[in-house]
């Protein structure tokens, strides 16, 4: 269609070599703040270059910079940046398709579509003509402008990744509903191939929507971040409905979604906070059990839903603790500011100066606010924050027990 061609005529101007020395100067431009002389100027010296779109591709690939590392040498928009899969992920996910063509539907700018071309033939699909284009350059593969639900399934395995945004807002959406293609589409996909992804957000509801006989689901944090889930179906899915995968170590670990018990006797010596992937699964009693024998029985959470865990020091402090994390409580008190102040106080002269974390659950307390407040006592006068949260950190923590709001002091186990 005309219009597409119209959309593409840009990007095409600026995947040339030629347009270096325009990128060049927005870059600069962009980089010292973007003025009306400045932009006027620009389009003096260049006036056949597509200047809205050189600013929205340098922009573009400054964000990118998080998640590609030639990020400087694609082609990229802001939106697409921000719905791409990072490097990081994308190579894992890749693996697990071995060599054999993929389908990469919904592919976007290329983010998924440039690792599973690394490891095999991969073609692309997107309606949108730009996005087509763009994943042509950026994974060097044949694509097509077409409706997911309409083009050819000719390879036997596909990835998929449908819209997650509400077409009336235009907000992210967590529900099934709002999937385009719908779920309906997507199932029959994924059941006319041998394996397929779908690439889903990290708050998809759970349990995950039956698609296949066959499929299980993968949880993925990056950096300690959730990120991603990923459905996979047929040949793809593994016998263990869940699994929950922590980048860019790698480490994954595979269980079925339990509950946990109220712990035993109320907060114990430590709060166990699980790795953000197992807590999403509900694979932590599993993680727990796994790690700590017939001692697991002693720990559960603190609260009906909150997700922590608490019980007794000793168990956990000998534990392998590769997908949780513990802190030793040094004292409990109502959240009461001021009584926090006091007792900060007192900590901070016996340990010496620390830099202080403000930790909460369902916004029990204001974070920021008890930050503001907490911090310049924790660090001592002259001390500046530091970076590193190691052990020279004290965690200060509100939770909401029932109709109790309680905080407690902790410091790294």
């Amino acid at each position: 269609m005309p219009e597409d061609a119209d959309r593409i005529q840009p990007w095409r101007w600026l995947a040339d070599p030629a347009a270096a020395a325009v990128l060049a100067e927005v870059e600069t431009l962009v980089g010292a703040g973007i003025t009306p002389s400045g932009l006027a100027g620009l389009r003096r010296r260049h006036p056949a270059a597509p200047i809205p779109e050189a600013i929205e591709l340098v922009e573009a690939r400054r964000r990118g910079a998080a998640k590609f590392e030639h990020a400087a040498e694609l082609l990229l928009d802001r939106p697409g940046v921000e719905q791409a899969t990072s490097d990081v992920v994308a190579r894992w996910k890749a693996t697990r398709f071995g060599d054999r063509r993929v389908l990469d539907l919904c592919c976007g700018l290329g983010g998924d579509a440039m690792a599973l071309a690394r490891r095999g033939p991969c073609v692309g699909v997107d309606l949108d003509p730009v996005r087509a284009f763009m994943t042509a350059r950026n994974a060097g593969i044949e694509t097509r402008v077409a409706s997911v639900e309409d083009t050819p399934l000719d390879a036997p395995l596909v990835h998929l990744d449908p819209a997650r945004r509400d077409e009336a807002s235009g907000r992210r959406s967590w529900r099934v509903e709002d999937l385009r293609p719908g779920i309906d589409a997507i199932r029959r996909i994924v059941q006319s191939v041998e394996g397929g992804a779908v690439k889903l957000g990290p708050g998809v509801p759970l349990p995950a929507p039956p698609l296949h006989d066959r499929q299980s689901l993968s949880v993925v944090a990056e950096h300690g971040r959730l990120v991603q889930a990923i459905l996979w179906t047929g040949d793809l899915a593994r016998t263990v409905p869940c699994e929950a995968v922590d980048l860019p170590s790698g480490r994954t670990v595979e269980g079925v979604a339990s509950s946990w018990g109220t712990a035993p006797d109320g907060i114990g010596e430590v709060i166990v906070e699980m790795h953000p992937a197992v807590e999403r699964l509900g694979l932590g009693p599993s993680v727990l059990a796994s790690a700590l024998g017939d001692a697991a029985a002693d720990y559960g959470e603190i609260a009906p839903g909150l997700g922590l865990v608490t019980g007794p020091a000793d168990p956990i402090a000998r534990a392998e603790a590769a997908w949780f994390r513990a802190v030793r409580i040094v004292q409990t008190l109502p959240a009461r500011l001021d009584r926090v102040e006091s007792a900060i106080g007192r900590w901070i002269a016996e340990l010496g100066p620390r830099d202080l974390v403000v930790r909460t659950r369902g916004r029990a307390i204001d974070v920021d606010a008890w930050t503001r407040r907490l911090s310049p006592i924790a660090r001592g006068a002259g001390r500046p924050a530091s970076s590193d949260h190691g052990r020279d950190t004290l965690e200060v923590g509100g939770w909401r027990l029932g109709r109790r709001l309680l905080v407690t002091i902790a410091v790294p186990l």
